[in-house]
């Protein structure tokens, strides 16, 4: 009886140490070469299927998320391929990305939503690690004008970009994703809201499949012409197909954030606008929430949106908490 206790506490003990292993690494992030694209990605892996990918490096104009669906496919744009080419529509929007098209400074006014002579650049990673049930990435950025100061700078602002990623109940992608902008010298983020902001594009098939997206937010107002004018957007909603599944992003955002405008396109892409007036040395700090999650089919009827508007406003009051409101 002693030696079968003994087994037995044996075994137990080696499936506890088991279970806490694979608990352990159930999530992964790493700086890794990007053989899909140029330049490198740091890639975060739950259970080791690919959840999403910060693309950076050279070939690249800007620095932007990709996110990966539940068979693994890829359901943002990439814009490019494998050698460099552009590809697809509108292929500046990328992934989960950031920027304005009008920045106006003592250099001139630089585009930096088309890339037109200017570059959004990784520096360096300051942290990658995961902790507890999720995958945590922050990096410094540089943003650079087309132009020169008489001191040959061509710098505008200084970000630092941190992302965490995690899968709440193993059903959804919940991106929290934190934006600090740190004015290099005096200027103005301006624009339009199609052209500026922080947006979220679909993959390029979706742009092919355009008749088959659809869109909520929160109020619900007027949205001709793909634009919605308000200072208390809470949320937007866009649900698109990929391959033989469906699946939908939502961005909730933070009550805190400044909130102008919100822009959507029926090809995919979408996200709130603002503009601002830094002085040297001010910062800016703005935060959303994605989520990403599969779903069974689209909701197209009057009693399956309203369904989810509300379940989406339970969210959004959920994240609101965390800023004190």
């Amino acid at each position: 009886m002693v030696m079968v206790s003994f087994w037995w506490q044996l075994l137990s003990a080696c499936l506890m140490c088991f279970a806490f292993g694979a608990q352990m690494q159930k999530w992964e992030v790493a700086d890794v070469a990007n053989s899909d694209l140029p330049g490198r990605k740091v890639e975060v892996r739950y259970n080791n299927q690919p959840i999403a990918a910060l693309i950076y490096g050279e070939g690249q104009t800007k620095v932007y998320l990709h996110v990966y669906g539940d068979e693994r496919e890829l359901l943002t744009n990439s814009g490019m391929t494998a050698d460099g080419k552009p590809f697809g529509l509108y292929p500046h929007h990328r992934g989960i990305f950031i920027g304005w098209n009008q920045i106006r400074s003592e250099l001139g006014v630089d585009d930096l939503w088309h890339m037109r002579g200017t570059q959004i650049r990784l520096q360096r990673l300051d942290e990658l690690r995961t902790a507890g049930e999720s995958a945590i990435i922050v990096a410094t950025i540089t943003w650079h004008s087309a132009r020169k100061d008489e001191n040959g700078s061509d710098l505008l602002l200084t970000e630092k970009r941190r992302l965490v990623i995690s899968r709440p109940d193993g059903k959804r992608t919940q991106i929290d994703a934190t934006f600090t902008l740190v004015a290099e010298r005096d200027l103005t983020l301006d624009g339009d809201c199609h052209h500026a902001g922080i947006h979220f594009r679909a993959s390029n098939e979706v742009a092919e499949r355009r008749g088959e997206t659809s869109y909520l937010w929160e109020p619900q107002l007027p949205g001709d012409g793909g634009r919605v004018v308000s200072k208390e957007l809470k949320w937007a909603r866009l649900v698109f197909p990929i391959g033989k599944n469906w699946y939908a992003c939502t961005i909730l955002n933070a009550p805190t954030n400044p909130t102008e405008e919100l822009s959507w396109r029926d090809y995919g892409r979408f996200g709130f606008f603002f503009r601002r007036t830094l002085r040297k040395g001010e910062t800016l700090t703005v935060s959303y929430r994605f989520i990403i999650e599969r779903l069974n089919e689209p909701e197209r009827t009057p009693e399956a949106r309203e369904s989810v508007r509300k379940s989406v406003q339970a969210l959004y009051e959920a994240f609101a908490k965390q800023f004190g409101k």
